[in-house]
């Protein structure tokens, strides 16, 4: 079982390749638990330009980068629900003083939000959904079929990051010589950036690594492309979950050792 409270990491070496800044934030977070943090970003976080948008009946954000990026250039009247797809996108609009109406008790999906009960608008209603660029349409989709207004508001792009070439290797040799144990992987994009960013060494490690992602969705994915390691799902993309499944990975493996 994953643990409420995280116990010492120590002796516990974590591939994090979350964007910046998130993997400097998990990766402070892993050291004052005793663990060792490798910080790879596989993801690159690039804002664009918005203009100011209208009003709106729901603003829906679809993560934190969504809100960091997007808040900013939002209408919001007092009859405005805001809605957050997870907890960590929910933190991130309470730290800039937007209320929180709808976000999902577990899971942080788009399917996971639009099961809550809260959600429910009238039809006609006008809906803005703020992400980034390219993201999944499934929320788009069911608020139209529901006979809702719907905008997008693309405040970010995702692009593959440029990476050291020596830094790489430094890494994958480590990774080779057993010093690196787990990798994280918080999206599906990530596992893909990750094959592309590696060597020949690295995406051998990566393959046979021992991974945590935040769902069934991402574990599905790192299987079609081949990765053949230990597959531990934390149940949310938010640093808490992926530290307690870091955590129950972790005692396992020194169980067995």
């Amino acid at each position: 079982m994953i643990p409420f409270v995280i116990p010492p990491l120590t002796g516990l070496s974590v591939l994090v390749t979350r964007p910046l800044p998130q993997a400097d934030a998990l990766a402070t977070t892993l050291r004052t638990k005793g663990a060792e943090a490798v910080v790879l970003p596989a993801i690159e976080i690039r804002p664009r330009v918005t203009a100011q948008t209208g009003e709106y009946d729901l603003v829906v954000f679809v993560s934190v980068n969504a809100v960091e990026h997007g808040a900013r250039s939002i209408v919001r009247s007092a009859t405005t629900r805001v809605a957050a797809i997870g907890k960590a996108t929910a933190a991130a609009l309470t730290g800039i003083e937007w209320p929180v109406h709808v976000v999902p008790d577990r899971g942080f999906t788009s399917e996971s939000l639009l099961a809550h009960p809260d959600l429910a608008i009238q039809a006609g209603a006008r809906v803005l959904i703020v992400r980034g660029s390219g993201g999944r349409d499934v929320l788009q989709q069911t608020f139209v079929a529901q006979g809702l207004s719907v905008d997008l508001l693309d405040a970010y792009e995702r692009i593959l990051p440029q990476i050291d070439a020596a830094h790489r290797d430094r890494l994958e040799a480590d990774w080779t010589a057993g010093e690196i144990q787990v990798a994280t992987a918080t999206s599906v994009e990530t596992l893909s950036n990750l094959l592309a960013l590696l060597g020949t060494a690295g995406r051998e490690c990566l393959l046979r690594a021992p991974l945590i992602v935040p769902s069934p969705r991402v574990r599905e994915a790192a299987q079609q492309l081949g990765l053949r390691g230990e597959c531990v799902v934390a149940g949310g993309a938010d640093d808490a979950s992926i530290l307690g499944a870091l955590a129950y990975w972790h005692a396992r493996a020194r169980a067995a050792a």
